[in-house]
């Protein structure tokens, strides 16, 4: 058996590759693989905010083109990035284990920033939830891999710190760069984060199958009731929409957070189900959302954004 798979180049999204073909290889020891990274319209321009590309699947488009032309078999995709919506003849076909799905700061701690502190993210998330939390911030927009990132706190930017995934610095083994773990029931993370999805041709009912054998059911749960609320209000992934999935006695229990882009509204819903219910459950918390207001905050998102200008990669 081999595979072709695709990937994007950036150290984080090989680190994952690998991952998962050591899932698949572990499973198949027969199995081998060719990659095909490819360079996607966010990794060629690394000056624009996500937000002003102007169109969802801004990490994804051209992976899916590669699966509709049969050049490879499947994607492994960030699931954060991939949009609620796939192209057609494609699927979903797995979601392994989840690294832990929480926004951590590195540089400094949330209460120990000093007023007035430069703080760093790509996210309209990750900056409408800081200033809900520390309004007297400011918020520098940053894109690039993690390793400049990181490169930023301290240097000629002069950043007091960084917006970045735990899941990120764990797979690329930094995860002592880590300096506080934000609580995703105040700062709750991207939909997705932490997991990895990967996507396939729905004709390909072999390859299908043994995806599945790598999938963790928990974990797609989980995702599919994060994705089911982003889809269900109309949003895409650069949007402050934020979400944090817990278990208990066997239950799914999903919170979820709309947060205006100057941090000064915030409107959160909350409900739990059966993990059967995944997808109902998502549906639930939108439309609690959406009774409370959310989509007028959703809409306003990207006034006012178009005069800022990333630091360099």
């Amino acid at each position: 058996m081999h595979l072709k798979i695709g990937t994007r180049r950036s150290p984080l999204a090989m680190a994952q590759t690998n991952y998962v073909m050591g899932l698949i290889k572990a499973k198949h020891p027969e199995a081998e693989f060719s990659l095909h990274p490819i360079a996607t319209m966010a990794d060629r321009d690394r000056v624009s905010e996500f937000h002003q590309f102007g169109i969802i699947g801004v990490f994804s488009t051209e992976h899916e083109e590669q699966l509709v032309s049969r050049e490879v078999d499947i994607v492994v995709h960030s699931l954060k990035d991939l949009p609620t919506t796939l192209r057609e003849g494609l699927v979903l076909a797995a979601v392994p284990e989840r690294e832990d799905p929480r926004d951590v700061l590195c540089g400094a701690a949330l209460n120990d920033l000093r007023q007035g502190a430069r703080v760093g993210t790509g996210s309209l998330r990750r900056r409408a939830q800081i200033l809900s939390l520390r309004p007297d911030v400011e918020v520098v927009p940053i894109r690039g891999n993690v390793g400049p990132r990181l490169a930023k706190i301290d240097g000629e930017d002069g950043l007091d710190a960084v917006i970045l995934a735990q899941a990120g610095l764990q797979r690329l083994g930094l995860a002592k760069a880590t300096f506080e773990l934000l609580d995703p029931q105040l700062f709750p993370h991207a939909v997705g984060q932490g997991a990895l999805g990967i996507q396939a041709r729905d004709d390909d009912a072999q390859l299908l199958a043994l995806l599945k054998e790598i999938e963790d059911p928990r974990i797609r749960a989980e995702v599919d009731c994060e994705r089911t609320m982003l889809h269900a209000l109309g949003a895409g992934c650069s949007l402050p929409v934020g979400a944090a999935t817990t278990w208990k006695d066997g239950r799914l229990a999903l919170h979820a957070q709309i947060t205006s882009i100057d941090g000064r509204q915030k409107l959160v819903a909350a409900d739990d189900d059966e993990p059967g219910r995944a997808v109902a459950l998502g549906l639930a918390v939108a439309e609690t959302l959406r009774e409370r207001g959310g989509v007028d905050i959703l809409e306003s998102s990207y006034r006012g954004f178009g005069h800022f200008k990333f630091l360099g990669a």
